[in-house]
């Protein structure tokens, strides 16, 4: 038998869960809202004492019943138990208690007015499990995956194009790859989407061979018309990685075009971009505002990825140079600054610590350093090159705000946060989008 406990919870952690205290253990707890009442059951001996079950016995006022029928196995989104306002709310808090030691004002969460089907890329996973085809996402922690046929955060064109992928691999017989046994085609199918209305499909198969694939392409686009490019990806690696190097267009021109902010980008199967049409434009506008680019000023936009910063802000500046460690990335960048006649900005493909380290040693000028890093953050190199370069100006894109706290600590001997803005990119997930302004202090003032 368990043992039962009743509890209150009263903080969440950095993922937004509610925690209890268990043996003077802080312990967090999946669907769980701060102020709630939990009977929990527990195993173990005293030292090694788990969680087995929760049961809410007073729920919160903030509590909404989730729309998604997996919401609770699936993990894909973490917070569909919680009202939105509420979740902005937990996030802009969270914020605020990480960066308390800034004494900076931090703004309120920027959300959404739907925060559903704002995804632009969609990534299932096939296979064929207990005897039926199944397409999903991986149950945490395993290889089964959680069935399902509509997800209510990605684009709703995206759920009919899985569903008729399925039916189509009945038709034409064509199977999921088994991992394991290197059998089968399918593995993977990756959906991006634009506001321009145009779709690119990606099929990931376990080998070259895909008997049939044109009729199968014809098939697929003749019942999915918004469709205008279908790519095969061969990705034959025991892997976690979803793409494979090798690629052939089925159908159309391989790319889609998307409109940010008045400017045209291409993307392709490979091309990092951001996921949230929406508040992708209110965040980079923040960007911009907050950079304060003036005509004679450089500019490093370090990780820059496809360039979308780096060209947003090129009007205003006097030479923008992008580094970004990708090839493909940084080939499809410079493929955005001619469709956009740019022609004051320069790519490189380079890791981004060398590259900023480089220029400090060279003592080149710049005047704005716009970065974006991955969520590890930044390296103390890079940071300490940025210390030598001393940019007047730092706008730190950040999707962790533990990592973004680390790397600002590394600056603070130069340089004063001015405002930090978080940003709902991924309504109903626990992740947080950080905007954070940081000004060069000469003799105390601010440059």
């Amino acid at each position: 038998m368990g043992n039962y406990k009743e509890l209150i919870i009263k903080k969440v952690d950095t993922s937004l869960k509610g925690c209890v205290t268990l043996n003077k253990k802080e312990i967090a707890l999946d669907n769980t809202i701060i102020g709630e009442v939990v009977n929990i059951e527990t195993e173990g001996s005293k030292e090694k004492e788990h969680v087995t079950k929760v049961q809410i016995i007073t729920p919160s006022s903030h509590r909404v019943k989730p729309v998604c029928p997996v919401y609770l196995k699936c993990g894909g989104c973490s917070l569909q138990h919680l009202e939105y306002a509420e979740q902005l709310n937990l996030k802009t808090r969270l914020i605020e208690s990480l960066y308390t030691p800034f004494k900076v004002k931090i703004e309120p969460t920027i959300g959404m007015s739907n925060p559903y089907h704002y995804r632009n890329k969609s990534q299932m996973v096939f296979k064929f499990q207990k005897g039926k085809l199944v397409s999903g996402f991986y149950e945490e922690g395993t290889h089964d995956v959680i069935n399902f046929d509509k997800c209510y955060l990605q684009n709703e064109y995206c759920n009919i194009i899985i569903i008729t992928i399925k039916e189509l691999m009945t038709k034409f017989r064509i199977s999921a790859y088994d991992e394991d046994r290197k059998t089968g085609l399918i593995r993977h199918v990756l959906i991006k989407t634009s506001t321009l209305n145009e779709v690119l499909v990606v099929l990931v198969t376990g080998s070259d061979n895909f008997p049939g694939k044109s009729n199968f392409t014809k098939a697929l686009v003749s019942r999915c018309n918004k469709i205008t490019t279908v790519i095969q990806n061969v990705n034959s690696r025991k892997t976690s990685a979803v793409l494979g190097d090798k690629e052939y267009t089925l159908y159309g021109k391989g790319y889609i075009k998307d409109i940010l902010l008045g400017k045209t980008f291409k993307i392709t199967s490979k091309s990092f971009y951001q996921i949230n049409h929406e508040q992708t434009e209110k965040l980079y506008q923040k960007v911009i505002e907050l950079a304060n680019i003036k005509k004679d000023e450089v500019v490093l936009d370090a990780y820059c990825g496809v360039g979308t910063i780096g060209i947003l802000l090129s009007s205003n500046a006097k030479k923008v140079i992008g580094v970004e460690l990708v090839k493909d990335a940084v080939m499809n960048a410079n493929k955005n600054a001619l469709l956009n006649d740019i022609k004051n900005i320069s790519f490189f493909c380079f890791d981004a610590t060398p590259f900023i380290v480089n220029m400090a040693r060279s003592k080149e000028h710049l005047d704005v350093l716009i970065m974006d890093p991955p969520r590890s953050g930044s390296t103390k190199e890079f940071l300490k090159a940025v210390l030598m370069i001393k940019p007047k100006r730092i706008v730190y894109v950040s999707c962790n705000p533990k990592t973004l706290y680390k790397d600002i600590k590394l600056l603070e001997e130069s340089y004063k946060v001015i405002s930090l803005t978080p940003f709902n990119m991924f309504p109903k997930t626990k992740h947080i989008e950080t905007v954070c302004l940081l000004k060069k202090i000469n003799n105390h003032k601010f440059i």
